[in-house]
């Protein structure tokens, strides 16, 4: 009994002292290669437990995921002989581990190797290119040829080289700051050719608005004297047909309105009472021979309906025909021309203008017929008399 315990005992030291040496494990992200006396000689790819030689072989274990070989910035120089500085980096993985250990043997060693093979093929395809190229349109072109050149040397050492990536271009910090000026200068071109346009573009505009004020200014003031001098013919129409209603009302009427006016608060008068009665005496005279009718003048009588100027009458009309006209063309009213008005005297409430399928009154419509021209075409638009109705005809 004591001898198998005693052997038990020496069983259970021994697995703990040789154990680890026999058995390794693998992990799904490791791929390991098995070196006897530092000679590879058996690799393994899938995760699990494995045996081997206590004391006589090792296990190196090696990442299966892709590996990132990343290169210092570097200066190079071009097919036009200028420099740029180029900064890259590639992604590969292990694919095949003993090639690798055989002549590589650490991942550290393996990332300088591929770093120095990349590098050198990236300069001598920068030298097949002008510095344009390479910045603006062959970047991607230039990166593959580097990948598909550097694939056959790595695949000599087990490595799969995947991608080749550039990260910067630059220009080198001597030149760097000649190119931003002329950058600027550039720009600054740019900028003032649109600060230019923009400025003869407001030039324009000014004067065009400018002009356009003018003309609206200077046509409300044609119409404003045309609509003023139509009251003042119809006040002197009315004054003349109440004079001739009852002549020496209207004189006492008149003198009475100027004493009240030359008359006014705090007016002294220096004189007797007879003087004052000469002066209205002279002021109502005065006003019965300015309100009498000049020889050979007529009156028009009360109740009879004459028409005055056209141009008195069609003021009105035009305003509002231009409203209608320019809501349809989507301008401004001052926009379209004048170029006729006509009076007429419409048959019926259509205005000249009926639409199929409608009834209109029988009644004779006083109005005009205007035409208006806007950006080549002319346009037709009829009215009544003081362009309470409107229609846009299209001219025949």
């Amino acid at each position: 009994m004591k001898l198998i315990a005693g052997l038990i005992i020496v069983l259970v030291v021994a697995a703990g002292i040789i154990g680890p040496q026999a058995l390794y494990v693998i992990d799904e992200t490791q791929v390991a290669v098995v070196t006897r006396f530092g000679e590879p000689v058996n690799q393994r790819k899938n995760p699990g437990l494995y045996v081997k030689t206590p004391f006589v072989e090792r296990v190196t274990y090696l990442d299966k995921r892709l590996l990132i070989f990343d290169a210092p910035p570097e200066s190079l120089i071009t097919k036009d002989k200028k420099r740029l500085i180029i900064d890259i980096y590639a992604r590969g993985r292990i694919v095949n581990p003993l090639r690798f250990v055989e002549t590589l043997r650490t991942e550290s060693r393996a990332q300088a190797r591929a770093i120095d093979i990349i590098g050198s093929e990236l300069r001598r395809e920068i030298g097949l290119d002008n510095q344009s190229e390479i910045i603006r349109d062959n970047r991607e072109e230039i990166m593959n040829r580097v990948r598909d050149a550097a694939f056959p040397q790595l695949a000599e050492f087990g490595i799969e080289i995947v991608d080749v990536r550039l990260k910067r271009a630059d220009f080198p910090g001597e030149i760097a700051n000649s190119v931003y000026e002329r950058m600027k200068a550039e720009r600054k071109r740019i900028a003032d050719r649109e600060r230019s346009a923009g400025a003869k573009a407001d030039l324009e505009k000014r004067a065009t608005v400018d002009r356009t004020a003018v003309e609206i200014t200077s046509e409300a003031q044609r119409d404003a004297d045309i609509i003023r001098g139509c009251g003042e013919a119809e006040s002197i129409a009315i004054f003349a047909a109440a004079l001739e209603l009852d002549p020496e009302f209207y004189t006492f009427q008149r003198s009475l309105e100027t004493y009240r006016v030359n008359l006014a608060n705090n007016t002294m008068i220096v004189g007797s009472a007879q003087d004052l009665g000469q002066i209205f005496e002279d002021v109502r005279q005065s006003m019965a021979d300015a309100a009498r009718a000049p020889a050979g003048a007529g009156l028009v009588a009360v109740g009879e309906e004459e028409l005055l100027d056209t141009r008195c009458l069609g003021i009105q009309a035009e305003t509002a025909a231009r409203q209608v006209l320019a809501g349809d063309l989507n301008t401004e009213p001052r926009a379209m021309i004048l170029e006729s008005t006509e009076q007429v005297d419409w048959p019926d409430t259509s205005l000249g203008c009926p639409k199929e399928g409608e009834n209109y009154a029988q009644v004779i419509t006083p109005g005009f017929r205007m035409a208006f021209s806007f950006e080549g075409e002319t346009y037709a638009v009829n009215t009544d008399t003081n362009g309470s109705q409107v229609v846009h005809c299209v001219v025949p």
